[in-house]
């Protein structure tokens, strides 16, 4: 009987060790059974982690170097602006001619990055989080989200070029009616009054470009200024031109007529604008309508590469 009980407690005691080891063994198994991808088993991704990430330094450097493009393109967007506040023309072209080659740059880049962010392997399969680290697919999704804020890019400048264009046109017109409005006066005192008033018709014509111009502005801008700008050079256009018709009429005689024609030319003359200043304010206000929000554009674009590289590295 005490042979039985010792026999029987023996195979209890070793059950109770196997049960025990079996036990330990299963809790190791799965303290060590994690998925690739995650922190607790690097090893499962380490090689292709090396491989992806390495592609990934370099794509940083070349996102680095689009953003310089993208300051870049915004220091000729900042320099176009101020340039057509102050009325300088030359100065926008010179800016819009460099932003345009900037601008392709940017562009030509851009698609190059597109191309190289998506055939980096293993990034794009339906088993990606067994492949490579979570790590490494968030670095790849943010710098793929920084290179789609570039899409903007071009309309914003297209925007500002076109802003500028119509700046420098209506510039340019209206500097043209002043040349030819000061030719007219010197036929006219020359006695030459039938070039003069020739002239003046030229004069006409150019207001009526310009105000074709305003009606398209009109859209985007307010065109009080410019509205008063050319009905007063209309006005003395109208008052000049009868001043030449009136001395063509009456030669050396000196008429009711002509009397009254001399006194309408300087009430004309001294209702035009005395200085430039309303052309710098008619030249803001185009400013205003769409360029500006294109100089912002620009930069937020910059702004979000650079936030994205910082939090891609």
């Amino acid at each position: 009987m005490r042979e039985q009980a010792r026999r029987f407690a023996a195979a209890l005691a070793w059950l109770a060790l196997v049960v025990a080891i079996a036990l330990g063994a299963a809790g190791l198994v799965s303290a060590t059974d994690h998925a690739p991808g995650t922190p607790a088993r690097p090893e499962l991704t380490w090689a292709r982690d090396r491989e992806v990430t390495a592609v990934l330094d370099g794509t940083s450097v070349r996102l680095a170097a689009l953003a310089d493009e993208v300051a870049a393109l915004g220091v000729q967007a900042r320099g176009a602006l101020a340039a057509l506040n102050g009325t300088n023309t030359d100065t926008v072209e010179a800016a819009i001619a460099e932003g345009d080659r900037v601008l392709d740059r940017v562009l030509s880049q851009s698609t190059a990055l597109h191309v190289e962010l998506a055939r980096i392997p293993y990034l794009a399969r339906s088993d990606t989080g067994l492949l490579v680290s979570g790590r490494v697919v968030a670095r790849h999704a943010a710098l793929a989200a920084a290179l789609d804020g570039t899409a903007g890019l071009q309309d914003a400048w297209v925007r500002l070029t076109t802003g500028s264009v119509a700046a420098i046109r209506l510039s340019t017109l209206l500097s043209q009616h002043d040349t030819q409005v000061t030719d007219a006066a010197a036929l006219g005192r020359a006695a030459r009054y039938e070039d003069a008033i020739a002239t003046i018709d030229e004069a006409d014509a150019t207001i009526e470009a310009a105000r074709r111009l305003r009606n398209q502005l009109a859209n985007t801008i307010d065109v009080t200024v410019l509205d008063a700008w050319l009905d007063r050079n209309a006005t003395y256009d109208v008052a000049l031109r009868g001043l030449y018709v009136a001395y063509a009429r009456v030669g050396n005689r000196v008429t009711d007529e002509l009397r009254e024609a001399i006194a309408a030319e300087k009430a004309a003359r001294e209702n035009l604008p005395p200085d430039t200043r309303g052309l710098v304010v008619i030249m803001a206000e185009i400013s205003r309508g769409g360029m500006s929000g294109a100089v912002i554009a620009i930069e937020e674009t910059r702004g979000r590469l650079t936030a994205a590289l910082a939090a891609a590295s």
